[in-house]
């Protein structure tokens, strides 16, 4: 049995949505079992035994102003890996980064074959964000050409520059006739 859903926006017609199907998958590493669960009404939780945290898919604003690192944005599994972050913060969990970068891969890789369009919506993030990203940034690309240049000499007027250019440079080192003619 479908449950429909009527969304309104002043910019989509209106028509109904067809709500994702409920589920519940877990990750359990070290004892600690984490559960992601989505309820009939749409909304999806990160449980951990009779705590709830509601979890929410980042902005594009939202996950440029928390990629750490500023050479690059962040990929959409960093971004999902964020989320499950501040989800267990926020249940006051206390886990180690490499067993939650394990929680984070196992539901992932659960959620690959159980809620592609919440794999999706993260893609969609991490591509907006980079393209954002990217463009803001100038990258400059250095290439190095050899360089000529016609030149004259000029021996009188060239001569007196470097003389005054090493004069300046070298008071006390250089005798004061240095180039002879």
């Amino acid at each position: 049995m479908a449950t429909y859903q009527t969304i309104m926006t002043p910019y989509q017609p209106i028509m109904p949505t067809l709500l994702p199907s409920p589920y519940s998958i877990l990750s359990n590493i070290k004892n600690i079992v984490l559960q992601f669960t989505r309820c009939n009404c749409g909304q999806v939780y990160v449980c951990f035994r009779n705590n709830r945290v509601i979890f929410t898919i980042p902005t594009v604003r939202n996950a440029l102003n928390n990629g750490r690192s500023r050479k690059a944005p962040p990929t959409c599994f960093i971004l999902f890996r964020n989320v499950i972050q501040d989800c267990v913060t926020s249940i006051n969990l206390r886990i180690e980064r490499h067993d939650l970068s394990k929680h984070a891969g196992n539901l992932w890789r659960q959620l690959k074959t159980v809620d592609k369009k919440l794999i999706d919506e993260f893609q969609r993030v991490a591509r907006l964000a980079a393209q954002q990203f990217y463009s803001e940034r100038i990258r400059i690309i250095n290439v190095n050409v050899p360089v000529t240049v016609n030149t004259t000499i000029n021996d009188e007027t060239d001569f007196k520059d470097i003389q005054e250019l090493l004069n300046d440079l070298f008071v006390e080192a250089l005798p004061l006739p240095f180039f002879h003619n």
